[in-house]
């Protein structure tokens, strides 16, 4: 609608020129002015309404596909390749942006289609051979510049590949921080960080030299064709065939309608941009799944906490193997804490996938209280070995998204042996900011945190996998003993070789050796 009220501003002006200013006419000036009054009024409420529309609709659209991305990313099954924190999150942020966008492309694109054809109509009607101009050269046009939008397409997506990988070894590189100065590597880090950086600038210097000469291209077709139709209206004009008033008519549509024109030209480089934003968006949304996760399940952050000294189930390997897990098979009571031993770390890492739902067995299954134990099971909790926290204090990162039952927090705090970060009074301590990443805390403080996270969720069935490997021995058999007593009548599995975490358990199985199981905390 603003389009084609701001299309009809000129053909207005034209009509006052010969029906008001020529003939000397003050009743029909006041009443074109009037209708030009009214016009410019109707133009800037549908430019204002437009805008308020068009940016509800992105809002909600770019709103709408990022909560699909972060399901996928939180999703059970994960990811079946590995893809980098960086990338990522660039998807979730200017793919995600890039992609709404295309409410405005679209949008534009038929605001400026409307505009081509009110200010074609209007020509028509003006002169025949001035309307055909139009109507021959902007098709032409549209074609030959969506031609050239195809390399420009490619240069811009390998402009945002390029970036995401930048922003994916910034990321590694501060997530590394204190390692890299530790070790001295600080000119190694920046240079490795150069090399990406310059790999996305050159990336993104070929994109914009591939968008500025799409924009080159579309402008000048567009003053072209705003000449073509000057130089015809002046000779009608001088031939006696158009009057003043469809001369200015006339010179104001050749004027007006170069900006469409280009614009329309202009729409496949718009387009381009989204496409390629979209494409990874995709990328992301249809990755394949490590597991299959079945529909019903209820996810394993959330586990079921309902009477759980009664109904801790027992958990059974049966003939499980992985790439480096050697197949096994052992039973863990019910409500009893055992320790698994696997001396290859790759195994390790592989079983507590299994466990956590986040990769599936070459072979065998795991029961967990009779029943195949599947990605998204309510009964098992099973957090990865790294310690991740997140912005904010001590207790968000202990809460998460639903705060524990009771005194839970300070069980598990004591539990974890956190005396030396919370201090003083708890409530209090658990305000404490942690830092982005909880980089204000230690490694083995970090770790801590992440294990009374874990113990406060009271899972009925809880997987660690080695989380005293960052703490020193007093303070492992601390929380060994600790953990024990915490866990009592839940089923605990400790993937560890350590001897004071061993020492505690009531059941010890030795993956790969012909006695594998053994029970009593002497073991």
């Amino acid at each position: 609608m603003h389009q084609i009220t701001e299309a009809l501003v000129p053909v207005v002006v034209g009509i006052v020129v010969d029906r008001a200013i020529a003939p000397g006419d003050p009743t029909a000036l006041a009443w074109s002015l009037g209708l030009l009054a009214a016009l410019f009024v109707a133009l800037l409420l549908a430019w204002r309404l437009g805008d308020l529309a068009a940016s509800r609709a992105t809002e909600h659209g770019g709103l709408a596909v990022r909560r699909r991305l972060v399901e996928r990313l939180l999703a059970p099954a994960g990811f079946a390749g590995q893809r980098s924190p960086g990338d990522l999150l660039s998807v979730a942020g200017t793919d995600v942006d890039r992609t709404a966008g295309v409410v405005w492309v679209v949008g534009g694109g038929a605001a400026q289609l409307a505009a081509v054809v009110t200010a074609t109509v209007s020509l028509l009607v003006v002169s025949v051979p001035l309307g055909l101009i139009v109507i021959v050269a902007t098709p032409v046009f549209v074609a030959l510049m969506h031609l050239v939008t195809t390399p420009l397409e490619r240069r811009m997506h390998a402009e945002q590949a390029a970036a995401a990988a930048a922003s994916a070894t910034a990321g590694d590189l501060l997530t590394g921080l204190r390692t890299i100065a530790g070790l001295g590597a600080e000119r190694a880090a920046i240079d490795r960080f150069e090399v990406a950086n310059r790999r996305s600038l050159d990336a993104s210097r070929r994109a914009v030299l591939a968008k500025g000469l799409h924009t080159t291209a579309s402008l000048s077709g567009a003053a072209l064709l705003l000449a073509g139709i000057a130089w015809a209206a002046a000779a009608e004009a001088a031939a006696g065939t158009i009057t003043v008033g469809e001369l200015v008519a006339v010179l104001g549509l050749a004027q007006f309608v170069a900006w469409p024109v280009g614009g329309l030209a202009y729409v496949g480089a718009e387009l381009a941009t989204v496409r390629a934003s979209a494409k990874r968006v995709r990328e992301v949304l249809d990755a394949p799944a490590a597991v299959e996760v079945s529909t019903t399940a209820r996810t394993s952050a959330d586990p079921d906490t309902s009477d759980p000294e009664t109904s801790a189930p027992d958990v059974v390997f049966d003939a499980l193997a992985t790439p480096h897990l050697p197949s096994f098979s052992a039973r863990i009571p019910a409500g009893s804490l055992a320790a698994v031993r696997v001396a290859d770390p790759r195994a390790a890492r592989e079983l507590a996938g299994v466990l956590a739902g986040a990769r599936t067995p070459d072979a065998g299954r795991v029961l967990v209280g009779g029943a195949p134990h599947a990605p998204g099971a309510p009964l098992v909790l099973a957090p990865p070995h790294d310690a991740a926290l997140f912005a904010g204090s001590l207790r968000d990162n202990l809460e998460l998204h639903r705060p524990p039952v009771g005194d839970a927090i300070a069980r598990a705090v004591h539990a974890a042996a956190l005396e030396d970060v919370v201090g003083g009074t708890l409530d209090a301590a658990l305000e404490r900011p942690v830092g982005e990443r909880g980089l204000t805390l230690s490694g083995g403080q970090r770790q801590r945190v992440a294990l009374a996270r874990a113990l406060a969720r009271e899972a009925r069935v809880l997987v660690l996998h080695d989380p005293t490997s960052a703490v020193d021995s007093v303070t492992e058999a601390r929380i060994a003993e600790r953990v024990a007593a915490l866990r009592a009548g839940r089923t605990t599995i400790l993937l560890t070789t350590s001897p004071a975490l061993v020492n505690a358990c009531d059941v010890v199985i030795d993956v790969g050796t012909p006695s594998s199981v053994y029970e009593g905390a002497s073991a």
